[in-house]
C-alpha cells in the first residue's frame, strides 16, 4: 500500500511539472521596463526555447522543473537603439534573466523571480506563432 501511495504521489508531481511547462509553451508575455519600454517574452510552442524583443531581438534555451525555471545563454542582435532609456531597460532585463530561478502564474500574469527578491511581472499577450522563434 505504501508503494502505491508513493507511486501516485510521484505521478501527480510529474503531471504538475509537465502542466507548468505546457502552460508556458506557445504563449507570449509582455512587461514594461523601468523606463516604460515594452519587453516581449515568448515561449516556443514545441521547443524549450524563448525568444522576444526589447530593443533587440533575442532567443535562448530554458528549463523548467515544477515552478523552477532557468534561462540559458541568450543570443541577441546588437543594434543600438535611438532611445537611451530603452537601451537601459534592455540591459537591465538581460542582466535579470540569468538570475531568475522560479516563476509563478496567476491568471494572465507570469511573474519571474530571483533568489535575492527581484521580480518582473508579465501579462499574457497571446499565442506565439509556430515560426515566431525563427
Amino acid at each position: 500500500m505504501k508503494k502505491i501511495v508513493t507511486l501516485v504521489m510521484a505521478l501527480v508531481l510529474a503531471a504538475a511539472c509537465a502542466k507548468a511547462d505546457l502552460s508556458l509553451k506557445g504563449n507570449s508575455y509582455t512587461a514594461k521596463g523601468a523606463f516604460g519600454t515594452p519587453i516581449v517574452l515568448e515561449f516556443h510552442p514545441t521547443e524549450n526555447r524563448v525568444f522576444g524583443k526589447v530593443v533587440n531581438r533575442y532567443n535562448g534555451p530554458y528549463t523548467i522543473e515544477g515552478n523552477s525555471i532557468k534561462f540559458g545563454m541568450m543570443a541577441s542582435t546588437m543594434m543600438m537603439g535611438i532611445n537611451a532609456d530603452a537601451m537601459k531597460d534592455e540591459q537591465a532585463y538581460f542582466q535579470f534573466l540569468p538570475k531568475v530561478d522560479r516563476f509563478e502564474t496567476k491568471g494572465d500574469t507570469l511573474i519571474l523571480k530571483t533568489a535575492d527578491g527581484e521580480s518582473m511581472t508579465f501579462t499574457h499577450s497571446g499565442k506565439t506563432e509556430a515560426a515566431g522563434g525563427q
